[in-house]
């Protein structure tokens, strides 16, 4: 038996035909697709802390007070506001991470 990475190849290379070598290809393409999602949705929390601090440099008249309901609705908006920021402004951050964490995913 050839114990050269060579030997270890071929002998790997012989046991797995290709509908497994294009299973291992797309686990790894689901693992990509998850962390993509994920420095998305790390974007998207980051840019909605940055709103939530723009807006509380915001002085509130008080002649209009929504209440309770309006505090709701606003932070919902502000939700959708950084999910769309985060889609198109091309800040980089979910870009930078995606680069930074893919390195460390595991080579099948």
């Amino acid at each position: 038996m050839d114990v050269t990475a060579a030997g270890i190849s071929n002998y790997m290379n012989a046991g797995i035909d290709s509908s497994v070598a294009s299973g291992i290809r797309g686990a790894r393409s689901g693992e990509d697709q998850k962390l993509r999602e994920a420095t998305k949705d790390f974007e998207s929390l980051f840019i909605k802390q940055m709103l939530n601090s723009m807006k509380k440099t915001v002085n509130k008249s008080g002649l209009i007070d929504g209440g309770m309901g309006q505090e709701i609705f606003e932070d919902m908006l502000y939700d959708e506001y950084a999910k769309k920021i985060a889609d198109t402004a091309n800040l980089g951050i979910s870009d930078m991470m995606y680069q930074q964490l893919s390195t460390q995913m595991p080579v099948f």
